[in-house]
């Protein structure tokens, strides 16, 4: 009986390397044979998701900026996000989308306000009642003549949610940005002497002395780009005060001889 032949432990392993030699010969002639690697497939897969993504997120993105605006009332964005037109309208009267009396304005002065102030030191003293408005990015404080820059925290509050507004306006308009000028405030109770002595009608009582009180200007504004003197700034800044008087937020005064809104917070 014949022994069989041993596979040896040197024909295993030159066989083995014959094998792999032959494979490598083989992927090297014809290199389509091996098909995609699994890691390119992955990749791929990866790229084609995240285009998708891509495209998905575009998408939704223009839409939720117009329902996000849409929800604040404000339509920046057209449903498939382009730009929305804003034609300039302003309020049919002046006068009579800001009829708020003086009465109006003093009853709210009175729940919000502060006990007058003497003068500015005493304005100064009392930081834990009043807020310092006379430097802010959103709109100018005039060189005060007869009053001092200083509002109760929920006047000032107004005062900046009125001038943003402003310039958001503007810029949906694509009207040049000109922020508002602040013409009156606080008036102490040195003020109100200094006044009385140049205009009788002018009443220790104010709206003006209890710190929720200011005056806007509609005739002048302070340009950031091209200065532009027409109406169109007067009927953008009637129609934010038009919606804020309509939130509940303030009291409007339409003042034709001071040429100036009479803002009362509430």
């Amino acid at each position: 009986m014949k022994k069989k032949n041993k596979i040896t432990k040197r024909r295993y392993i030159l066989g083995f390397f014959a094998i792999v030699a032959l494979l490598a010969i083989i992927r090297l002639i014809f290199p389509s044979i091996v098909g995609e690697r699994y890691s390119d497939q992955e990749t791929a897969k990866e790229e084609k998701a995240d285009n998708k993504e891509d495209k998905d997120s575009l998408g939704t993105n223009k839409r939720s900026q117009a329902n996000i605006v849409a929800e604040k009332g404000v339509d920046f964005f057209n449903a498939d996000g382009s730009e929305a037109e804003h034609p300039l309208k302003g309020v049919w009267s002046y006068k009579d989308c800001a009829p708020d009396s003086n009465a109006s304005h003093l009853v709210a002065a009175k729940q919000f306000g502060v006990v007058p102030v003497q003068n500015i030191a005493d304005a100064e003293k009392r930081k834990h009642e009043l807020v310092y408005i006379g430097a802010n990015p959103y709109y100018k404080v005039r060189k005060l003549q007869a009053s001092i820059p200083y509002l109760v925290p929920r006047a000032a509050a107004l005062l900046q949610d009125i001038s943003r507004n402003f310039l958001d306006s503007l810029a949906v308009k694509h009207i040049p940005l000109q922020k508002l000028i602040i013409t009156s405030v606080l008036r102490s109770k040195e003020d109100v002497v200094k006044l009385g002595k140049h205009n009788k009608n002018v009443s220790p009582n104010s709206c003006h002395v209890y710190g929720t009180t200011f005056d806007i200007s509609y005739t002048h504004f302070e340009p950031l780009e091209a200065k532009v003197d027409d109406d169109r700034y007067k009927k953008t800044l009637s129609e934010v005060l038009r919606d804020m008087r309509d939130q509940n937020r303030c009291y409007v005064k339409y003042e034709l001889h001071q040429a100036c809104y009479h803002v009362t917070v509430r």
